[in-house]
């Protein structure tokens, strides 16, 4: 039978070959845990949240350690183009260049990742971290905080450019209606122009006769 408790879920999770977001998981323990429990799952969450490896006591089961060690991965290929098995080996906890690799394949192998291995000079080559944006979206939210400072921080700026913008927009309507005002007058007056031509033909006619 499934458990539906949040620690059944966050164990299903941590199990899952397909679940690598765990950000709402984390709200939810946030704000419904309380204790030494919740504080053991805040830091436990968090740290797959952020993709940054660390050893937990009690332990993480084979899993799930594997997994945050994979998102260790993906947090340090979305930053980088190329990868030395040094710098991999230190971020994800690894050691040896076959656990490097090892870790590489099964993050390719799950979709997560493209890349292209150089064993000889122990290099790793990014062209692609899949999903990264989904599985690290809360930084979207300090992308978001930095635009509304910036927004907060320059608001008379802000609101110089629209007074400008508004007062751009009052004088073209006006130019606008000036022309059109001007346009209606001038047809105006070719329309008078029109009618008082036939009238001077016939003047200028009779005018003609009586000279004859």
């Amino acid at each position: 039978m499934k458990d539906s408790s949040l620690l059944g879920r966050i164990h299903a999770a941590l199990a899952s070959d397909s679940c690598y977001e765990f950000s709402s998981l984390l709200s939810e323990v946030q704000t419904t845990m309380v204790g030494e429990e919740r504080e053991r799952w805040v830091t436990v969450l968090g740290a797959f949240v952020e993709g940054r490896y660390r050893v937990f006591t009690p332990g993480l089961d084979e899993a799930a350690d594997r997994k945050l060690r994979t998102l260790a991965l993906l947090r340090l290929s979305t930053d980088n183009t190329a990868l030395g098995y040094a710098e991999i080996a230190s971020a994800c906890g690894v050691e040896g260049d076959r656990e490097v690799e090892a870790l590489v394949i099964h993050s390719i192998q799950a979709g997560l990742l493209t890349c292209r291995i150089d064993e000889v000079n122990r290099q790793v080559f990014l062209h692609q971290v899949v999903g990264a944006g989904g599985i690290f979206g809360q930084d979207c939210g300090k992308l978001l905080e930095v635009l509304q400072r910036w927004a907060n921080e320059n608001g008379e700026i802000v609101g110089e450019i629209k007074e400008y913008v508004a007062g751009a927009t009052t004088k073209l309507n006006s130019s606008k209606a000036e022309r059109e005002e001007f346009e209606r007058r001038l047809e105006s007056a070719k329309a008078g122009l029109k009618k008082e031509k036939p009238q001077r033909e016939v003047s200028s006619s009779k005018v003609r006769k009586r000279i004859a």
